[in-house]
């Protein structure tokens, strides 16, 4: 069987688990001020919070999910979102003129959907990485549950959480 795009999901255990940080500050430089669809709180609190993320089939981050979802099934509903409306995603590119990096995120309806996995030294890497993401994601297979971040700092929850 040969592997291909896919979505992956990550859960951490609240919102101060220390790489949670960052990858919501990347996404907050990413679309700056544009507005981004509000999360609806789970009934159970109990998945933690979850992101989402394309990868290639060698693992490698492709792009990011916009937004902190607190149950699974809330991340997937929006993954799954982004997967069926690839025709009607909207790519725009950004920059950060005084570090020198460019990125992109895209919309669906104006609203941010996903970024960059990463900020990128010239317009070139930016512009195929937007590429190489649209042409991913629209065959990516959602995948069925959710890793835990560092198992081995969450004392006794360990694999996959859903």
């Amino acid at each position: 069987m040969s592997l291909g795009p896919r979505v992956v999901f990550v859960r951490f255990l609240n919102d101060e688990s220390p790489k949670l940080t960052p990858w919501v500050a990347h996404a907050s430089r990413v679309v700056g001020d544009r507005p981004v669809a509000p999360i609806t709180p789970s009934s159970s609190g109990e998945d933690g919070r979850l992101v989402w993320q394309l990868v290639s089939a060698n693992n490698r981050q492709l792009a990011r999910g916009v937004g902190v979802h607190e149950s699974f099934e809330l991340a997937r509903t929006h993954a799954s979102r982004v997967v069926d409306s690839e025709a009607e995603l909207s790519i725009e590119f950004v920059s950060e003129a005084g570090r020198g990096v460019y990125g992109w995120f895209a919309s669906l309806g104006g609203v941010p959907v996903m970024t960059c996995a990463r900020w990128y030294l010239t317009d070139r890497d930016r512009r195929h990485s937007s590429d190489l993401a649209r042409r991913s994601i629209s065959t990516a297979v959602l995948l069925a549950g959710a890793r835990l971040t560092d198992p081995t700092l969450m004392a006794g929850q360990r694999g996959a959480a859903v």
